[in-house]
């Protein structure tokens, strides 16, 4: 997945949030998205903040549970 085409996830308005404190460590807290983009539809993003700036561990398509709970949030609104 190229990370350039996946920043528009950040634009989704029924995107779902979360910390991964599970793969967290004392100096940095795990960011998830799981969200649309335009070219790869809904995928998941593993992220930090690393001196004010955003920076991608992983990205790949949502798995079934994901897909799930982003179905939730969409019906929330």
């Amino acid at each position: 997945m190229d990370f350039v085409k996946i920043y528009d996830v950040f634009d989704d308005s029924f995107a779902v949030y979360f910390d991964d404190y599970e793969h967290s460590d004392e100096t940095e807290i795990r960011q998830v998205i799981i969200g649309k983009t335009v070219r790869y539809g809904l995928i998941v993003l593993i992220y930090i903040f690393e001196n004010e700036k955003i920076r991608f561990i992983t990205a790949r398509r949502a798995e079934k549970w994901m897909v799930k709970k982003y179905e939730q949030q969409r019906k929330r609104y």
